[in-house]
């Protein structure tokens, strides 16, 4: 069997082209998991870190997240993802008042 000898370089059977593109594609797999393209607004920061930041709790943090990912996964999506966010926050709202009751 014939060694293929790469066309994109000169390195010959030193050729590292074929483990450099394996290389990328486990790159933008991990990328689709870690850093997905979705979970960065303009500004290029993570939603994630912003709620850290913020030190939300989760409700609150779903919250966000929700509305800054607005449509940006699935741009059909965009009145759900609103919605969501609704949905957590109103669960804030009924769950802090249930504690309110529970107070006093």
């Amino acid at each position: 069997m014939k060694n293929k000898l790469c066309t994109n370089c000169k390195a010959g059977i030193m050729c590292q082209c074929s483990k450099e593109e394996v290389s990328k594609r486990k790159e933008n797999k991990k990328e689709a998991i870690n850093h997905p393209s979705h979970y960065l607004k303009n500004t290029g920061f993570e939603v994630i870190d912003v709620i850290k930041a913020w030190k939300l709790d989760f409700n609150l943090g779903n919250a966000v997240k929700y509305i800054a990912r607005a449509g940006k996964k699935d741009p059909t999506k965009y009145n759900e993802d609103l919605s969501k966010a609704i949905w957590y926050i109103n669960n804030l709202i009924e769950t802090t008042k249930s504690q309110d009751k529970m107070d006093n």
